[in-house]
């Protein structure tokens, strides 16, 4: 995770990119010095639940202490308000979303278009008001929706373990398609992803799942300057969500 994270963050800061970064309650004290050096170069931090799991699974009663213990940790670490979240594997529902709000978030990236997997969440977004194609708005609380493209009945996640899987020229077809929206373009990327370490096997974890954790790694480097080099080709401009948030738009 942490030479991954060191790959990510020299990639961006030769490119002279930002990004928001949502990080695990439970990990924090060890990022502590490198979350702060972040946060003071401009990245933004957010929450990222204190253990990586999806809300969903918990009741809404675990799901509250842990969010909390989690910002609370951050905050403490920072020494201001951390305002973004993200739910682990997009796993949110209606309302674990509720609760997610009432505990001071200001913005959250776990929207997705529906999906074929249970593992992620329903979110209706009720009393959402869409003010620019993937981004909206309830009060002072802005989401922003994780790209994908609609291939068939699927929509494809345009990010995570589906840039290091899938076959280079699909998933670079797929980015270009919907880069050709001009709609703002939402890419998530795991630091473990882009480590040079060979992945260790781990008891209990089944061949199936040792392979999708471990299939392309090698190439990811690569392909993730690849996607930077489409997104600069294209014209889009790189911010983080904090600052997308603050910004004025206008539904078209």
């Amino acid at each position: 995770l942490l030479d991954g994270l060191d790959v990510a963050l020299d990639i961006m800061d030769k490119k002279n990119i930002k990004g928001s970064f949502f990080v695990v309650g439970e990990i924090a004290d060890m990022l502590a010095e490198k979350i702060k050096a972040m946060d003071a170069n401009g990245h933004d931090i957010a929450c990222h639940n204190w253990v990586h799991l999806r809300p969903v699974t918990m009741t809404v009663e675990e799901y509250k202490e842990q969010l909390l213990r989690a910002k609370d940790k951050l905050e403490s670490i920072l020494g201001h308000t951390v305002t973004g979240y993200r739910a682990p594997s997009f796993g949110i529902d209606d309302e674990h979303y509720e609760t997610m709000i009432d505990c001071g978030f200001k913005y959250d990236s776990s929207k997705l278009k529906p999906q074929k997997s249970a593992k992620y969440g329903v979110l209706n977004l009720n009393g959402f008001k869409e003010i620019f194609p993937c981004i909206y708005r309830c009060g002072d609380f802005t989401e922003f929706e994780v790209s994908t493209q609609k291939i068939g009945d699927m929509n494809m996640l345009l990010g995570g373990g589906y840039i290091r899987m899938l076959p280079w020229p699909f998933m670079k077809w797929m980015t270009n398609k919907y880069l050709k929206t001009g709609q703002p373009y939402v890419m998530y990327i795991h630091p473990i992803d882009l480590s040079p370490k060979p992945m260790p096997r781990v008891e209990g974890v089944s061949f199936d799942r040792y392979l999708r954790t471990h299939i392309g790694r090698g190439d990811m480097v690569r392909r993730f300057k690849a996607v930077i080099k489409m997104l600069e080709d294209a014209g889009y401009e790189f911010v983080t969500f904090e600052q997308l948030r603050h910004m004025e738009f206008e539904n078209s």
